[in-house]
């Protein structure tokens, strides 16, 4: 009788811890991020662009929060990645520049999900694999099971893909073959997306899923119905362009005419993606996240970045599109956050935001605990709070080489040394038309942003700290 009894109290036991966990699984948030390639923080309508048509992202930061001062503290593809991945900065992770590979054994973000009892997937272009594609047309790549895909357990990832009208995946034999039933790449990664989605909602299972779509990002390919949009001879040009010659600016309004056409098909999926959500049944469970890597100067900046490309015998074809450098249009991003436990829908918060700070702020909104090696600070008060913590200024930078840049910025003013000497004042010159990097007059504004830059250099543990101090005490001796 003692027997039977004990054995009903362990089953009674079993049964109820089961219970638990399958509730504490239904409970959890799930996380949707979402990353397209190289979109620009003020290419939208909810940013006061004029222009451009993006009313799903508009309606996500109406019912969410919008980071007005989001940054990409290394504006690139492959170093933004490996900090969303890691939490980490360049000078942690190792990936200065683009085409190095992310060491294995840094825990990324995916790995810290599936500890926490989440499924992972990921599709579209990872890039973080070191080695560009060796196909003709510059595009594939594929990624190795195991630890190469650094958690992400459903994978339909790649290397780097830039075919957005040619839409393939790797079949078991490592070789491309088509999909079948797409004409657009975006399309398929939102379907996936959904799938994945619904499968883990049968099963009650918590998920984490990204999405890195391809454009806005070159080539120049979009479906025509968005193309038709938009009127290239009425686009307002930046300051600067009045120096270009015909032929450039005609072919700055067709590079604006493509990138607004993107824009607004990637917004496209973003609907799709809410309304898959919503008929699933898991909208008000679920955390999305949608930042980009870095911004495109757009035909921004083009004195500076010419006169740069001059001096280093650089290809002058390539200053419209670009990004990389210390100019506000490439480092600045859009970040979007829609959450369950929102404070305010529509609340836009001007605190500074580093790309550093996505990761602690995505794990910190699903309740995980942040790994207390990472630098960055989380931003989920100001989504559930309404308030939150401020930092003065942050860290930007690529390169470990000669190439090497490093800046501080506080959204009023921005000083970048090394391989860039820059100074900006955004009050008096919002556009990054005057320089005042050599003028005497901003000498002693110049000095407490050297100071500041020093402090961060020093604070994150930068190993080109001593470069940096031996470049201003250069100043000085001038």
């Amino acid at each position: 009788m003692k027997v039977k009894i004990s054995i009903l109290f362990v089953l009674i036991i079993v049964i109820f811890y089961s219970c638990d966990k399958k509730a504490e699984q239904i409970n959890r948030p799930n996380v949707l991020i979402i990353q397209p390639d190289q979109h620009r923080a003020d290419v939208l309508g909810c940013a006061g662009n004029d222009i451009v048509e993006t009313p799903n992202l508009d309606n996500l930061a109406a019912g969410g929060v919008r980071f007005t001062n989001a940054a990409s503290a290394s504006p690139v593809c492959c170093p933004f990645r490996a900090t969303m991945q890691t939490g980490l900065y360049i000078h942690e992770h190792g990936v200065v520049e683009n085409g190095i590979q992310l060491n294995y054994n840094f825990k990324s973000i995916a790995e810290i999900f599936v500890e926490n009892g989440y499924e992972t997937g990921y599709i579209g272009k990872w890039h973080l694999d070191g080695f560009f594609p060796d196909d003709e047309n510059g595009v594939g790549g594929f990624i190795e099971p195991g630890a190469p895909r650094q958690g992400w357990q459903e994978w339909y990832g790649y290397e780097k893909s830039h075919e957005f009208l040619d839409v393939w995946k790797y079949n078991k034999n490592k070789e491309k073959v088509p999909v079948e039933g797409y004409e657009w790449e975006p399309t398929w990664h939102t379907d996936m997306a959904l799938d994945f989605i619904k499968r883990k909602t049968e099963k009650d299972q918590a998920w984490c899923y990204y999405i890195a779509y391809g454009p806005p990002h070159k080539p120049e390919q979009c479906l025509p119905e968005f193309l038709e949009m938009y009127n290239p001879d009425t686009f307002e040009l930046p300051p600067g362009s009045e120096n270009m010659d015909d032929k450039t600016i005609k072919e700055l309004r067709e590079v604006l005419q493509m990138y607004y056409a993107q824009v607004t098909a990637v917004d496209f999926e973003i609907g799709r993606l809410q309304k898959g959500l919503k008929e699933l049944g898991v909208d008000d469970n679920t955390i999305i996240i949608y930042v980009s890597d870095h911004g495109d100067v757009l035909g921004s900046n083009n004195q500076e970045i010419v006169k740069k490309y001059i001096e280093t015998n650089r290809n002058l074809s390539n200053t419209i599109r670009t990004k990389g450098k210390p100019f506000s249009t490439a480092f600045r991003i859009p970040f979007i956050v829609s959450a369950p436990n929102i404070k305010q829908a529509g609340f836009e918060s001007d605190a500074l935001v580093s790309s550093v700070d996505l990761t602690p702020t995505i794990l910190d909104l699903a309740g995980i605990k942040v790994p207390e090696y990472m630098q960055g600070l989380s931003m989920a008060d100001w989504i559930t709070k309404g308030e939150g913590p401020k930092q003065p200024y942050i860290y930007l930078g690529l390169h470990s080489n000669k190439n090497a840049w490093r800046a501080v910025w506080d959204g009023k003013y921005m000083l970048s040394m090394l391989d860039y000497q820059l100074f900006y004042d955004y009050k008096n010159d919002p556009f990054e038309t005057d320089n005042l990097f050599a003028n005497p007059e901003a000498s002693e504004k110049k000095k407490e942003y050297e100071t500041k830059l020093i402090e961060l250099a020093e604070k994150t543990g930068d190993p080109i700290l001593p470069r940096l101090k031996e470049a201003i005490e250069s100043e000085k001796l001038n």
